[in-house]
């Protein structure tokens, strides 16, 4: 599927993917290596969208916080179609997390061990944030903290759930 099939069909809370490759930047590199094995999974991280105004948005959590980021400027590798549109309350909670909620290296450890408690406080990492909204929306694919664990659980929860990757190309 191009980039353009794909903006034609996302809707806000579909699940989107993220496989990152290796830059040279050796903590990254290391980090990332760590989830793909760890997992076993290609998946280093998950967002969920948010489709509005004729834009589309990852709303997520990285390293430099829970924010909306234009699709276009990083465009996901996948994505998976949720059963129906994320609930008010579901994009109400995913909004309040915006500019509050921070990256935690350790929380992301804490995910991969299976001992994360999520939701306890304004810290986490991309798996959680997610679970947490689409708890909030009556429709968590996962109670483990691990991009891995969103994707396995929503091709197993979600009623007619499909993984769709999306070609290289340029966004537009």
């Amino acid at each position: 599927m191009t980039y353009d099939e794909f903006r034609r069909s996302v809707k806000t809370g579909d699940m989107l993917l993220w496989q990152s490759k290796p830059t040279g930047n050796l903590r990254h590199d290391t980090e990332i290596e760590a989830v793909q094995v760890s997992t076993e999974s290609p998946w280093t991280h998950v967002g969920i969208a948010w489709v509005e105004y004729g834009r589309a948005w990852a709303m997520d959590l990285t390293v430099t916080g829970c924010a909306p980021r234009l699709l276009s400027n990083d465009p996901p590798q996948a994505w998976i179609n949720a059963p129906r549109r994320l609930s008010r309350a579901g994009l109400l909670y995913a909004f309040s997390r915006f500019g509050k909620m921070r990256y935690s290296r350790w929380q992301a450890i804490l995910g991969y061990l299976r001992r994360l408690a999520i939701g306890n406080d304004m810290l986490g990492q991309c798996a959680e944030y997610v679970i947490e909204v689409y708890r909030e929306g009556g429709m968590a694919p996962s109670e483990i903290a691990t991009p891995a664990a969103c994707v396995e659980g929503a091709l197993l929860r979600w009623s007619g759930a499909a993984l769709r990757r999306i070609a290289k190309e340029a966004a537009q």
